[in-house]
Formats: structure tokens, sequence, C-alpha cells
């Protein structure tokens, strides 16, 4: 853990930055927790950051070109004092709302005093499992906070260790008399660590827990209605004129103070609202295609039906978003012909650009209609729950061919004039398949992508991103587009960056963060560069050998130039590098029992040369000659095509 220099806090938490002064060309620096997770805003405040690899840093920056608000809150900030576990009165402010900040170690449990007066509608939130999103879940695992509202006489009279679906809990309580209360946190089980920490935002503050509709029409302004605690007024207008398709942030404010956020959904397609009774088929809300229903599953056991006349041979998709926008509802989707027969069924469909979400409880159909006629669409809450907060967004229609793009790493560390390996995920919507174009933005001329292109039917490629030379003292905001040709037209998506996160030591996710940052740490000692001149793709045939030209400068060779594939496709390996006039010619030999034919993708290499120091010895008294490697970075990607093995 290192203490890193003081910074301004205008954000509720400090989840992305880019550390400067990476050591070499190896691992960059990697944030796993920041502690106090969040500050006052337009305070100086002093963070602890632990990670890995932090030796030799010097200094941090927030990602993004800076923060714009108007205050909306101004609680006061507080930072637990030890030991609170049988002093609750410890550094805890007399006044509310407050947002207590802790960390919770092993076996410990942090409680705060506080007086309340009889009528208040208390809200205790917290934030501690989502400010270290996907801490792969072994032993000790993440923070699973627990929440236990006291009064004087230490009689329990509120708790709970979670919110609906959230791990993370909350607690809403109508005080009954005036007097002394105590908050106490703890981890479930009583494990704890340095990266175990938490927010509470604790008082009298509006909190939204639900709101309908979840979405709308983009360009246009949609009434909704909302539900929770402390709210000024149940219903706002969420305004969407200016906006395209997405997911946006509502909240509602109260005086000085704003609630919470949600999420809202705006789309282009037509919209409706179910009306009941719709339970039976024989109540089918008759609908026109294409379209999204906007409902409830508004009680326990309530049935939702749609009807819609159909052709043969066309594909219908029917899908449900929901427990992405918030919803409790853990849908369940049903296909049926005219005759009641079941067609289609799907309880959860995973959604890979749904980073933050552990449990996908939305579902999603796909069928091609056997005949002409009448069907109906069934949605239900798996669990047999419902109320008013069950609500979703069912689209019913032709599939949507679209894409959508993640950029891993959210945060690059590297020395000027370096190459560096990135990865891109397509995530392909309702069967596109087609070839997707990669391009930079709002990036110096200097800066170039190497083998920007996803081929037809893959979802994921490893591509380079070569650093200009000239230094930057700031970091830099980059963006990625994909561009793709789907039904005649021209189709550009925003790639979004992400980190590769795991969880259990299986599951992986993509957890979208903000920005695309690159900071350049200082200037690469080496001024050696590569150029790719073979013809792209390079044709690798099992059994044989191929050759790629690399422009380099001469006698590399002679000082034990070393190139390593990075991760390459099995079978696919360099046998030799041989001099050219212009440089380097590389040699890769193809295994004709592992290499797949039919697989595209990049080839990228490592490179690294020998270098002989000297340095004095006092003991020997002599000069000794010390020889280390030193790395050259990536190669520019070179793309391949495995091809058949010849006859």
């Amino acid at each position: 853990m290192r203490n890193l220099r003081r910074c301004r806090a205008a954000i509720p938490l400090l989840a992305f930055l880019s550390i400067g002064k990476c050591a070499g060309a190896g691992t960059g620096p990697h944030i796993g927790y920041v502690y106090p997770a969040g500050g006052m805003r337009g305070t100086v405040i002093q963070v602890a950051v632990g990670g890995q690899y932090l030796s030799g840093v010097t200094g941090a920056e927030v990602s993004g070109a800076g923060v714009k608000v108007k205050l909306i809150d101004q609680c006061t900030e507080s930072l637990e004092t030890e030991p609170n576990n049988k002093n609750p009165d410890a550094g805890v402010p007399k006044l509310l709302p407050v947002i207590l900040n802790g960390q919770i170690m092993p076996g410990d449990i942090d409680r705060f005093a506080f007086t309340a007066r009889k009528g208040m509608k208390l809200v205790a939130a917290v934030s501690a499992r989502q400010l270290i999103p996907y801490l792969a879940d072994a032993v000790p695992g993440w923070f699973q906070a627990s929440l236990k509202l006291s009064d004087a006489d230490g009689k329990e009279v509120a708790y709970t260790d979670d919110f609906r679906f959230h791990p993370d809990p909350v607690i809403y309580y109508e005080v009954p008399a005036d007097g002394r209360y105590v908050l106490e946190i703890k981890d479930s089980i009583y494990r704890g660590r340095e990266d175990f920490v938490y927010r509470i935002v604790l008082g009298e503050l509006p909190f939204v827990t639900s709101v309908f509709p979840l979405g709308g029409r983009a360009g246009a302004k949609t009434p909704v209605t909302l539900r929770g605690w402390n709210l000024p007024a149940d219903a706002l207008i969420v305004d969407g004129a200016e906006k395209g398709p997405g997911i946006i942030p509502v909240a509602l404010g109260r005086g000085e103070r704003s609630s919470n956020t949600m999420p809202f959904a705006l789309d282009t397609l037509p919209e409706c609202l179910e009306n009941e009774p719709n339970d039976k088929p024989t109540r089918a809300r008759p609908i026109k295609l294409p379209t999204i229903v906007n409902g409830r599953i508004d009680r326990p056991g309530d049935l939702d039906v749609f009807s819609f006349t159909g052709y043969k041979g066309d594909r219908i998709v029917a899908e449900v978003l929901a427990r992405r926008l918030e919803s409790p509802l853990d849908s369940l989707l049903k296909l049926t012909n005219a005759a009641g027969k079941m067609l289609a069924v799907n309880d959860d469909h995973e959604d890979k650009g749904a980073g933050l979400v552990t449990h996908q409880a939305d579902s999603r159909i796909s069928f091609t209609l056997p005949a002409d006629g009448a069907y109906s669409i069934h949605l239900a809450d798996t669990q047999h729950n419902g109320g008013a907060a069950y609500g979703y967004r069912l689209r019913v229609g032709p599939p949507r061919p679209d894409f959508e793009l993640r950029v891993v790493p959210s945060g690059i560390n590297a020395l000027s004039g370096m190459t560096v390996p990135i990865t891109v995920y397509a995530l392909r919507k309702d069967g596109y398949s087609g070839e997707i174009a990669l391009e930079l933005k709002d990036a110096p001329r200097s800066f170039a992508l190497g083998g920007g292109n996803i081929p037809a039917g893959q979802d994921k490629i490893r591509l380079t991103l070569t650093v200009s030379r000239i230094p930057r003292s700031e970091p830099i905001n980059m963006r990625l587009i994909g561009s793709a040709v789907i039904g005649g037209k021209k189709i550009s998506r925003q790639a979004v960056p992400a980190e590769d996160m795991m969880q259990a030591f299986l599951y992986r996710h993509l957890v979208p963060a903000r920005d695309w940052v690159l900071t350049i740490t200082g200037e690469r000692r080496s001024k050696i560069n590569f150029t790719v001149l073979s013809e792209e793709p390079v044709k690798l045939i099992p059994g044989r050998t191929a050759r790629v030209r690399i422009a380099a400068p001469q006698g590399l060779l002679d000082r034990k130039l070393r190139l390593e594939l990075s991760e390459p496709p099995k079978g696919v390996t360099i046998k030799k590098v041989h001099p050219d006039r212009r440089g380097l010619l590389v040699e890769f030999s193809v295994d004709r029992e592992e290499a797949k034919p039919g697989e595209k993708e990049n080839l990228i290499a490592i490179g690294s040369v020998e270098v002989t120091s000297t340095y004095w010895s006092r003991s020997k008294r002599k000069n000794i000659a010390s020889k280390r490697r030193i790395s050259l970075g990536a190669l520019p990607a070179i793309p391949f095509e495995l091809l058949p093995a010849s006859k």
C-alpha cells in the first residue's frame, strides 16, 4: 500500500486512476482499492491506494478532462476513528446528514452514534461491494457488509445485509422517539482486510427505489413516476430530446440534495404501455411489431401476455430489459402458438455488455416462426414475486443486427515511442457477424493502430497501439471507433473502455470505465522502431513456414535480438530471425497437428535486446561486465490467416 499525493476529490469514488512513472515495459501498476473511497466536494483529502506493481509510483491522475458540477449535496464527511467497536461516539459528527468512511479489518465491527428526532425518516445506504467490482470471491472473498441500527437501550430496531439483488445494504427507518441511536457495520462472517472499505450515507435523504416506465423514446420527453423515501415529488419528466439510444442516469433533487441515480433506457422503436388484465391468453394485449412494451409484474404470481400476428419464416426476437435497469424482476419468457403450444422459452440470457451484473436475470428469445398465424408472448417472474418495483421493457420484433465494442485495458501506461498490445471485444447483437473496422479518434496524429480490423464472425481481437514520441505531461483521452455496413448502411459505434476482471477464478467480466486514458510515463531509452513491410494478412499454412519482412535498424541481431510471440495461436511459433537488407526477415513455423485452419487474428511479437554495462567492484578492484535484456516493447500487430494444409 502506498500513500499517493493529495488530490481534490470532486467525485464520489476515486475508481479510475492512471499511475505515472511506470518502470520498464512489463506489467503496469494496478489499483485494487482507494481508502477513503471519496471525499467532500471542494476539499483536499489524503487517500491511500492499494494494489499491485505500485513500487516507484510518484503521482496519480484522475481520469477525465475535469469535473464541472453544481453542488447539490454537502453532507459532512467523517472518517472512522478506531477503536469504535466499543466507543461509537468516536469521530462522529453530531448533525445529520453525514457520510461515514471506514475500513473493516479481520473481526472488526464499526459503530457510530448519532442523535435523531422523532418522525425523521432515516436512510442509511452503504457503498462497499460496488467500490471494488469483481474482486475474486475466494477466501476471504469480497466484503459482504451487514448493517444494524440500535436504539439508546441497545435494542436492534433495523437490520439488513443487502438491498434487493445488491449486496450493499440499505436501511430505511422512521424514528419513533427523540434519542441516541447507534449504527453498526461489519462483514457478515467477520472477515476483513485493507480493501474492505466502505461509505455510508446517513440522514433524512431522498432515495429512489424504483421508476416507471423504465425507459422512453429517444428524442422525446417521457413522464416518469417514482417511488422511494424522502422524495419531494413522485414524478418527473425525463428529457431525451437531444439524446440518442442508450441508457442515461436520472435523479430527483430535494432542496440542495439529490437522490441516488437510476438508469433510464432510450430507444427509437415505437412504445406502448401494458394494460391489465392480461394474465392469460384469452386476455392477451395485442401488439403491433416492432414495439417496446413498458409494463410491470405488479403482484406475486402475475403473468403478462401479449399477442401478435406472425408469418412463416419470420425471425422474431423478444427481449426483456429489467434487471439491467435496476428492476428486481427475474424474468421468464415464453413463446406459444395459437393452440397454446410452447415454441421457445428462456429464463436468463447473458449480456456480455452488462459488466457490473453478476446475476444475468433478463430473458431473450430468438425464434423463426413455423407458420402464418397468431402467437403469444408470456412474461412472468421466475420466483413468482411481483410489485410496483417489478417493471420491465419488452422488445418484440424482427432482429436488429448491431454491435457494441469494449477496449481493454481502460488505462494504458507507456513510454513515448512504444508499441503496446490492447484487446477489443465485439459484442454482436441479433445475429450480426460481419467485419468491423477500427480507427482512433482524438489521439495525436503520430499514434497508430496495428491490425485494426475485427474479422467476420469473431468476437475478439488483439491489436497494437503505437504511442507518439512527443512527451506529454497530462493524460490523453482517446476514442476508438468501430464501423461496419449493416443492411446497406454504415454504422459506427464507440468502444467503451473496460477492465477484464475475474470472478471466482473462472468467470470473466468486462467492467466498464468512463474514459480510455493513456499516460506517457517517460521517454523510451531505446530509439528502435519496427515497421511491418509484408503484404497483409500473412498466409499461414500448416506444415509450412511463412516469412514476414520488418523494417528495423541494421545490426539488431548482433545485439542478440529476441522476438517472442505474445498469446500466439496454437501451433504457430517463431522459427528464426534472419538479417535483411531493410532490417529483419522473421520466419514463422506452423505445426500441422495443432494449427486450426480458418483462424484470423493478429500476431503480436515482443522484442528485447541484450546490453552490456560495467560497474566498478570495490572488492575486486576492477570493472565488472554485466549483461541484461532491455525490452523494446511490442512490434506492430501482424494480421494473419490460417489456411488449410496443402495436399
